[in-house]
């Protein structure tokens, strides 16, 4: 999929004129587009199955939307991204809905978020933005509003959060809806880190050698 995507926004910048490095911007946006869209589906449906729907879109978008801004480490391939997503968004809903409902009481959740919110500040301060390969940040101007952006985002992620407590009280079901918007924040903070990276390098190394095997045994 990855490579058809590149070879289209290679199509479109040979017909635009545009330079290699604004053809890798397009591909780039194409890639993400695609795998957003494919993204939520599955963790729509997913999450359906689950029973858990509202919290694995929650989960999904909260990742998501930080990461515009914070950017991050990314697996090897749009495929593995994908995965690795889905993967994460369900099973993080599964546990908020059905693990640690039952046991958080909101003044449970007021002592996570603080905590949560307290060191994800901290870690948007000190590494924020990221940039990769396929989106480089060339300028302090651009890092700047990306990092303006990306506190601007935990913010409101930290105003949602509040207003999910606060509705705990007479509907207890929101602080599923809240554990499920920290998963998200916890999720995208740890890609900014040095553990996160050498997670995801891992990831495409097994994934790597687990397909270089299946080649040797075809």
């Amino acid at each position: 999929m990855e490579q058809l995507v590149r070879r289209l926004a290679g199509n479109i910048a040979g017909s635009l004129g545009y330079d290699d490095e604004k053809e890798r911007v397009i591909a780039y946006g194409l890639i993400a587009m695609i795998q957003v869209i494919v993204t939520v589906l599955l963790v729509f449906v997913l999450g359906l199955i689950i029973g858990a729907p509202i919290e694995a879109l929650i989960l999904c978008f909260s990742v998501s939307l930080l990461r515009q801004y914070s950017g991050g480490a990314h697996a090897g391939t749009i495929e593995e991204c994908t995965i690795i997503s889905v993967i994460y968004c369900v099973s993080f809903a599964l546990i908020s809905r059905w693990l640690l409902l039952p046991v958080l009481n909101t003044y449970s959740m007021l002592f996570i978020i603080i905590v949560v919110y307290a060191l994800s500040f901290i870690a948007i301060f000190k590494l924020a933005p990221v940039d990769s390969s396929n989106k480089p940040i060339k300028t302090d101007k651009k890092k700047r509003r990306m990092r303006r952006g990306s506190f601007i985002t935990l913010s409101a992620y930290f105003a949602l959060s509040i207003l999910f407590l606060l509705l705990s009280f007479k509907y207890h079901i929101t602080n599923s809806f809240g554990i499920s918007l920290i998963f998200g924040i916890a999720w995208q903070i740890f890609t900014l880190t040095k553990l996160g990276f050498l997670f995801l390098n891992r990831v495409d190394f097994a994934v790597n050698k687990i397909f270089r095997i299946r080649r040797e045994v075809d």
